[in-house]
């Protein structure tokens, strides 16, 4: 029988010592300082970019670790990877110049100094720091600082990613390794892909991971469910939100937590996650993490608009803190070669245009000739009396909302072959542009058109339009 011995890593007092020697080695990509008080121990953050190179194009990457205080390889694996940003690698250096990193190893260095299983879930007060987050943030009456710390550094950088670290706390302990999953049910990345190509990063060595298939069972999201019958044919989870799902619901960032056993495959995957990152996505159109898409109706999105990560940050933000004051319909049927996306944000013209639920395209496109900007006719040009608006909700009677960081209102074809013809915004034909006009993305067998609308070309209703040319398959019973 193994005696149970606590895993050691940096002492505590040493730490900042630990993740000094990162800026000395590289000052002008490392700065580390001090963001907090946990007990008597200081709270470390390092930052690590490429200060020669302009920051507005940076996507923010926000590593924790620890937040439990004794799980190690957390804090290990972290420290890995403050090791290797501080080197002259060429990949790190390459990870720099494109990402601001933002690493806080050991954000819980009271409960971390007890050396002990009891301290856990508790820190001097005997608060569990990981769950002392709620939804709208950490409990900030000081008896948390561990999570107060954290949701400052969310709030300051609003990440586009951000990776909590976790793991074991004893020699010799196993945890099965995993990528988003967790006790809390929202603790997981909504991008699938990501997660998928992480896990495959860390196969590499040969070590079993563990995912959400191996349980064959769904999420229960009725929230008006009271049926235990039904409710224990469905995944349990914890209640709730800690610092990954804050980030999630405030800042629309795609994050979730990591279970590491051995620091050389956990490093593997957050190495893969920085690459990610870095690398030019076909469905995204710029390089990075995919969390544009802001309101999705099927295949039609209201996405961030900019040509730079910042301008990019500012708009997806502000889109997501007005998400359900925004209408998104389309034109109904769909026929292929012309797809038309409604986006609202006044409730009054709404009402007007569309009604309770639905109405003929046509007679909308005769109601909006009295709003400014529009070319009416050149729309109804396109729509015969079969279309009509299908609308994903009605907006509430009230007070109109402003987009003031501009939109992009992406319109799926689902042909790979799909040539566009023409792009109409409230019936004024637009030209390609990246910030005003339109751009085209390939992804797959799809053909994606972003309609990029600045802020001074947002207004409270509108139609984004595309006519295109394409190949379908053979209809009909098909014989042999």
């Amino acid at each position: 029988m193994k005696k149970f011995k606590v895993r050691q890593s940096v002492p505590v007092e040493q730490i900042g010592e630990y993740m000094n020697e990162w800026q000395c080695k590289k000052p002008n990509c490392v700065k580390v300082d001090v963001i907090g008080k946990s007990g008597i121990y200081d709270i470390y953050r390092a930052v690590f970019t490429d200060t020669d190179v302009p920051d507005e194009n940076k996507q923010n990457v926000l590593v924790i670790a620890q937040h439990s205080g004794m799980e190690i390889t957390g804090m290990t694996t972290a420290m890995s990877l403050g090791n290797f940003l501080a080197s002259d690698n060429k990949e790190a250096e390459e990870f720099l110049k494109k990402l601001k990193i933002v690493l806080v190893p050991c954000p819980n260095p009271y409960s971390y100094s007890k050396q002990s299983p009891e301290f856990q879930f508790r820190n001097e007060a005997g608060i569990d720091e990981y769950t002392a987050f709620g939804y709208e943030g950490a409990r900030m009456d000081g008896k948390a600082p561990a999570a107060e710390a954290i949701q400052k550094l969310i709030d300051e950088y609003n990440p586009e990613l951000l990776l909590d670290l976790h793991g074991i706390w004893g020699e010799n302990q196993l945890v099965i390794e995993s990528c988003g999953n967790s006790a809390f049910a929202h603790n997981k990345f909504y991008n699938t892909a990501l997660e998928r190509r992480l896990l495959s990063a860390g196969d590499k060595y040969g070590i079993g991971q563990y995912d959400n298939d191996f349980r064959q069972e769904l999420r229960q999201t009725d929230r008006g469910c009271t049926d235990e019958e039904i409710n224990a044919r469905f995944m349990p989870s914890a209640k709730g939100a800690v610092a990954p799902v804050y980030s999630y619901v405030k800042y629309h960032t795609i994050a979730a937590s990591y279970e590491i056993a051995w620091e050389q495959s956990g490093l593997e995957k957050v190495l893969e996650a920085l690459r990610a990152g870095c690398e030019v996505n076909d469905y995204e159109y710029y390089s990075g993490y995919p969390t544009r898409t802001v309101i999705s109706y099927g295949h039609n999105f209201v996405r961030a608009w900019g040509d730079t990560a910042e301008k990019r940050r500012k708009s997806r933000i502000e889109l997501w803190e007005k998400r359900n004051k925004i209408l998104v319909g389309i034109s109904h049927p769909e026929y292929p070669g012309l797809s038309a996306v409604i986006v609202s944000t006044s409730p009054k013209l709404s009402d007007k245009h569309i009604g309770n639920y639905y109405r003929p395209m046509r007679e909308v496109c005769e109601n909006m000739k009295s709003q400014p900007g529009v070319n009416a006719d050149s729309m109804m040009e396109l729509f015969d009396d079969f279309y009509e608006t299908f609308a994903m909700a009605s907006l509430e009677l009230g007070k109109q909302t402003e987009i003031v960081n501009g939109m992009t209102v992406r319109i799926g074809i689902p042909f790979k072959d799909a040539k566009v013809r023409k792009v109409l915004y409230n019936g004024i034909e637009w030209s390609p542009g990246e910030l005003e006009g339109y751009t085209v993305t390939k992804s797959g067998s799809w053909v994606f058109v972003d309609v990029n609308v600045p802020p001074d070309k947002v207004v409270p209703f509108a139609i984004a339009m595309v006519k295109y040319d394409c190949t379908t398959p053979k209809c009909g019973i098909i014989e042999f």
